[in-house]
């Protein structure tokens, strides 16, 4: 096999790791709030425990892209798609976080909570769900129109996330008994914000690997 053979192959099984490790992220944001909507113990308790694999994948995922740049020594382009492969997964592994708080959440010291989230805070969940997997969609492909079109949809968030603080505070105000679920929620709220800012993110290194442009979606 011819040596840049083998170093595309290398770049091909790294940008697969990522794809992968996005998969995993989207699976388990959507089953966390899929526990958040119907107090599902159990499955927040996978998605809890989902959460070790999802980071030992971006290890995995750091560990290879570190190798990469040790022994090709890559530059151009090369060196974008292995730098942008690196903040892409640490990207993604905090917005596994972000799932795993969830999750934490339902379970609660306890039991489930009593305090039903709002519908439109799973609105705001379901939104914020579209854009990491338009922005992964545009990372499988690398395709940097798809990556530019992931800010428009940022914005959706930015609106329901205005709305769903009001709800809440406004809840925070006039009732004190259900006011420290409230002030969970309001963490899962801003959990969801910072999953969709992230996404972002990443449509962004897309565009940096694709093009070598730096831009920013949502100023």
């Amino acid at each position: 096999m011819r040596v840049r053979q083998h170093y595309d192959d290398q770049l091909l099984a790294l940008h697969n790791e990522v794809v992968n490790l996005g998969r995993l992220v989207v699976t388990a944001v959507t089953q966390a709030l899929e526990a958040l909507a119907t107090n599902n113990l159990e499955l927040a308790r996978e998605v809890r425990a989902a959460d070790l694999r999802v980071n030992q994948a971006q290890q995995t995922l750091e560990s290879h892209a570190f190798l990469l740049i040790a022994t090709q020594q890559p530059v151009a382009r090369d060196l974008r798609s292995i730098l942008s492969a690196i903040a892409v997964g640490s990207e993604l592994e905090r917005i596994g976080d972000y799932a795993k708080g969830i999750a934490q959440f339902v379970i609660g010291p306890d039991g489930p909570p009593t305090l039903q989230p709002p519908a439109e805070l799973l609105e705001l969940g379901a939104v914020a769900v579209e854009v990491l997997r338009q922005a992964l969609t545009a990372l499988e492909a690398l395709d940097a129109t798809l990556a530019r079109a992931v800010g428009a949809r940022e914005e959706q968030v930015d609106q329901l996330y205005d709305k769903v603080i009001a709800l809440l505070s406004d809840n925070l105000a006039h009732d004190k008994e259900s006011a420290p679920r409230a002030a969970d929620l309001l963490f899962i709220t801003h959990n969801l914000e910072r999953i969709s800012d992230r996404a972002t993110n990443i449509a962004e290194r897309v565009i940096f690997h694709t093009t070598g442009q730096t831009v920013e979606l949502n100023p």
